[in-house]
C-alpha cells in the first residue's frame, strides 16, 4: 500500500465526488428530459442510462483507454 499524504487523499475523494455528482446531475437531465416527453418508465431508465454514460465519458476522458 503506498503511503499518500493528507493532501493527495482529499485530492482523490474530490475527484471521486466530482464523478459520483456529475454523473448523477447527467442522470437527472437526461432522465427529466425523458420523463417529460415520453413516459415516466422512460424517465428511469433515461437517469439510468444518462448517469452511467456520463460516468464512462468522464472516466475515457480523464484517463484514456
Amino acid at each position: 500500500m503506498s503511503e499518500n499524504s493528507a493532501v493527495e487523499l482529499i485530492g482523490e475523494w474530490q475527484t471521486g465526488a466530482l464523478y459520483v455528482f456529475g454523473s448523477l446531475f447527467s442522470g437527472l437531465v437526461v432522465g427529466a428530459l425523458l420523463g417529460r416527453s415520453v413516459s415516466g418508465v422512460a424517465g428511469v431508465v433515461g437517469f439510468v442510462l444518462g448517469a452511467v454514460g456520463a460516468f464512462l465519458l468522464i472516466s475515457y476522458v480523464r484517463y484514456g483507454r
